[in-house]
């Protein structure tokens, strides 16, 4: 946990702004925003007359794939080799860090040793924490050199009520700062991956479905298991997204020749953020009960955790849900299905350190959507085969987002049993292309999911 907590500090004195408390517009120091990695930064260094008047200035631009390493950038010794040793003791020194999205500004007053920092939004304004902290931290050693140390050391010491507030304070930028922020802000973020398992239109996996328009499919389609996967492909601004899901899913009656089911669902992420890895684990319980052969309602809570020391996040995430369903016949040769879903998600603090890592979210989640499912007069191995279009649009309120909302469009190909039963209502086999948008982001998907 410690790695974790020193990523997510050494990301949270980067997230630091000296200051000027009026709102801003950052500058470009040293053409940083041209740089593409996950982490950039931007010095400038500048001396100044006695009438304000600019007698010398060097600016330079770096970027990194992780966290590690972030604020060396702010060592005098470090700014020494690329300035001179003199100008790093004395001039006017400005670093502009941006954190995977989330920006901010740390500096040093020509002529002083005093290091500021500060957390900010993307007006150039001082971030506040859930605590309603406000996200400015000034460190006054006799040199900066010694003002550094004691910054670095806040870092280290994770018990530090400094290094407490940092850590609040990035955590919460981040999620509404970051358009790649792993726990929560964005479609590819274990928040929207908990919001699209509790309504999902892609596969047609829903027990009303498969019932059929007389309910007589309720018992004989059984207990089904459900295996599947998808690889996905996207970017948010300079970000590329590559993600890999894996799905283990499986339903149970809950009492024999009963009509509910008691549905297990256990989901699992690998995602890389321009190359660096971050991962995610779910575990969902959902009891869906037909109220007719035509509708159903479905209460489920889900809990999710992610975490990657190279990015500098870990959090978890609860999330209880009420989602409804509702199949039409007889349209065309197919059916539609219109479903919706209201629910409630909360990040929570994290286990085993006392440190506090939760962002403080607490965020309202209403999907809604539906799909149209029509047979096929193709066969494939002489098997039946479906073809599903799909559609979803997701909507948070409550706590700010990076994306409040997304879109879901997905069209897939299902492959049934050869056999001519009500069991053939559901796929044994379909595989599925999508595509989830939401401003500055989209992402593309291909995968498939086996039932038995």
């Amino acid at each position: 946990m410690t790695k974790y907590v020193r990523a997510l500090l050494m990301a949270a004195t980067g997230v630091a702004t000296v200051g000027t408390a009026a709102a801003q517009t950052l500058p470009n120091y040293g053409n940083y925003e041209s740089l593409k990695k996950t982490f950039r930064v931007g010095i400038d260094a500048t001396i100044f007359g006695t009438q304000g008047n600019v007698l010398a200035n060097q600016q330079r631009a770096f970027e990194q794939d992780e966290i590690d390493g972030i604020i060396d950038y702010l060592d005098p010794a470090e700014i020494a080799q690329e300035i001179g040793p003199q100008a790093a003791q004395f001039a006017s020194i400005t670093g502009i860090f941006d954190i995977r999205g989330a920006n901010g500004i740390a500096s040093y007053n020509q002529g002083s040793p005093v290091l500021t920092v500060r957390v900010v939004n993307d007006d150039g304004s001082t971030f506040v924490n859930k605590n309603g902290d406000a996200c400015a931290f000034t460190y006054n050693g006799q040199t900066r050199q010694d003002s550094f140390d004691q910054f670095d050391s806040a870092v280290d010491d994770e018990n530090s009520p400094t290094s407490r507030t940092l850590t609040t304070c990035l955590t919460g930028a981040l999620v509404r700062n970051s358009p790649v922020d792993p726990l929560a802000g964005n479609p590819a973020s274990l928040q929207s991956s908990l919001a699209r398992s509790s309504l999902d239109f892609t596969s047609g996996d829903s027990l009303i479905e498969e019932m059929g328009p007389d309910g007589s499919g309720a018992n004989s389609a059984g207990d089904p298991w459900i295996i599947g996967a998808t690889a996905g492909f996207g970017n948010a601004g300079r970000f590329d997204i590559t993600k890999i899901d894996a799905r283990i899913a499986r339903g149970f009656r809950v009492f024999e020749g009963g009509r509910a089911r008691l549905k297990f669902d256990l989901p699992f992420s690998y995602t890389r953020i321009n190359g660096t890895p971050a991962y995610t684990a779910q575990v969902g319980l959902g009891l869906e009960v037909p109220v007719s052969p035509n509708f159903s309602i479905e209460p489920r809570v889900a809990y999710g955790a992610t975490g990657s020391a190279q990015i500098g996040q870990v959090g978890h995430i609860l999330q209880g849900s009420i989602a409804g369903r509702y199949v039409l016949y007889g349209i065309g040769r197919g059916r539609v299905v219109l479903g919706a879903m209201g629910g409630y998600s909360q990040t929570l603090g994290t286990p085993f350190t006392d440190v506090d890592l939760d962002p403080g979210l607490k965020n309202g989640v209403f999907r809604g959507g539906g799909a149209y499912e029509t047979p096929l007069n193709m066969r494939v191995g002489g098997r039946l085969t479906s073809l599903r279009a799909s559609y979803t649009f997701t909507q948070y309120t409550g706590s700010d987002l990076y994306n409040n909302n997304f879109h879901e469009f997905g069209l897939s190909l299902g492959l049934r049993p050869r056999e001519e039963q009500v069991r053939a209502l559901r796929d044994v086999v379909r595989f599925n292309v999508a595509t989830i948008r939401a401003s500055g982001f989209e992402q593309y998907t291909v995968g498939f999911g086996f039932r038995f």
